[in-house]
């Protein structure tokens, strides 16, 4: 049984998928902050006997806050960081284990006894060894007869007292199996739960994390000199972070226009192309109808995304996918700057993937719209309209009269207003990422080196060895 969690570190976990549910707490960076914060208080304040009640203990606390605001993938991709940390150092543990002998053949005992032997002779003399120890513990054969060339006689003498030994071996696991038990038993009536000795240092790698966390940012902008060059038009859409940072980095050394696309229906553009104007680069500012037209004169298009999904493709803001498009068309090459925070092991055919979110329909139709909409629902009005179907994440919607003259809406619009929208990774010519520079193939690798497979989703039940 798992041990039961501080009241306090419980209290603030459900404070925080309140927060997520009520979208209080939003964007990669700050959710992603906040969980590895959450996760390295309840190791912090809990005890755990091995890895495994700790893998659990992290599995489940990490599928309750995704599950909290499944759009914000970067909750997800920390508390497997997390996971892969601690499965590390179990593996580390197993390896170093001062009980457990180097080699278990004893090839390399008998070779340190004759410091005569050359290498190649050493290599052969532990070849030998080792098939004759595989000859010896399988059952005879007429495919292992010639592996280490035995007499027959002096393997079926041999055969029974195999046997006999691995009987023994196993009667002497179970005996010490029984007594683990026995010792675990007793521990847990007198309510002591021994601790695992390698949470120190995962505790010590999560800060590690939180580190690095803080500095994607900078490590993702003072690129920006590397791969923007005098002369060039860069093409963007919308307002991002990222970009204003790594636009701000290259401007330093570099002389270029930007061609803001204002990002409709948030028209986030119009602050990115002030912001870019008050650092005094030349910036145009263009409606997104214009992408098509503007992106002949472009040399490259610089984006930011919300995830980078295994197959490569990203998960971006609305009209993203009409730029990359466009851009595709164009042969103009589409960078994508994004932290590694944001990589995710799934694929956008994944259930437990949220692949789109939808904001309220009033960044598209005016309010006043709505609130007469609203005061004709109470007031029983009769009086034939439009009807509006506001959207919401589950694609249903509440139907409003209006009355005629309010707006030049056809009857029965739907309103949506989605928050991402969907690139392919043949889109994307490379990702620019706070280790460097990567294309779409390369993601894969990537996943590899950050996730254990295990634990690429979270709601799947472990089963069989969890931490190797």
């Amino acid at each position: 049984q798992l041990p039961a969690l501080h009241f306090g570190i419980m209290e603030a976990v459900e404070e925080y998928c309140m927060q997520l549910r009520r979208r209080q707490v939003g964007g990669a960076m700050p959710c992603a902050r906040r969980t590895a914060e959450i996760l390295r208080s309840v190791l912090s304040s809990t005890r755990h006997p091995d890895p495994i009640s700790l893998i659990d203990e992290v599995r489940s606390m990490g599928l309750k806050m995704q599950q909290a605001n499944p759009v914000e993938l970067s909750i997800g991709n920390v508390v497997r960081r997390v996971l892969h940390l601690i499965r590390e150092e179990a593996r580390d543990e197993t390896m170093n284990d001062p009980q457990q002998p180097e080699r278990s053949d004893g090839g390399g005992a008998e070779a340190s006894s004759n410091p005569g032997m050359s290498e190649d002779e050493v290599a052969t003399a532990a070849r030998i060894m080792n098939s004759a120890a595989a000859v010896s513990c399988r059952t005879i054969s007429l495919s292992n007869l010639l592996d280490a060339g035995f007499d027959l006689g002096e393997l079926l003498q041999q055969q029974p007292q195999q046997k006999q030994c691995q009987a023994t071996q196993q009667h002497e696991q179970w005996d010490a199996a029984s007594e683990a038990d026995s010792w675990a038993s007793t521990k847990q009536r007198k309510g002591k739960v021994s601790q695992w000795r390698r949470k120190a240092h995962v505790i010590e790698a999560i800060n590690e994390l939180i580190d690095e966390l803080e500095n994607i940012q900078q490590s993702i902008t003072i690129q920006g000199v590397e791969h923007i060059h005098a002369k060039e038009v860069i093409l963007t859409v919308g307002h991002s972070l990222t970009t204003l940072d790594f636009l701000r980095e290259a401007s330093k050394k570099r002389d270029f226009q930007v061609v803001v696309a204002e990002g409709a229906p948030c028209y986030g553009g119009h602050t990115m192309a002030k912001k870019l104007s008050s650092l005094g680069i030349q910036t145009t500012l263009i409606p997104d109808s214009a992408v098509f037209a503007m992106m002949a004169r472009a040399n490259k298009v610089l984006v930011g995304a919300h995830a980078v999904l295994a197959n490569g493709g990203v998960i971006a803001p609305v009209g993203t996918s009409v730029v990359s498009l466009a851009a595709r068309q164009h042969r103009v090459p589409l960078v994508v700057l994004v932290g590694l925070h944001k990589l995710s092991p799934l694929f956008p055919n994944d259930p437990e993937l949220a692949l789109n979110d939808f904001r309220a329909p009033s960044d598209v139709a005016d309010l006043e719209l709505h609130a007469e909409a609203f005061c004709c629902a109470h007031r029983g009005s009769s009086t034939s309209g439009v009807v509006m179907h506001a959207a919401s994440p589950g694609g249903l919607g509440d139907k409003r009269k209006v009355p005629h003259g309010a707006d030049n809406l056809a009857p029965s619009v739907h309103v949506p207003n989605p928050e991402y929208d969907y690139v392919q990774p043949h889109y994307i010519s490379l990702f620019v990422t706070d280790l460097g520079g990567y294309t779409p193939s390369y993601v894969y690798r990537l996943l590899a080196e950050f996730y254990d497979r295990k634990d690429y989703l979270l709601s799947q039940e472990l089963s069989g060895d969890r931490v190797a």
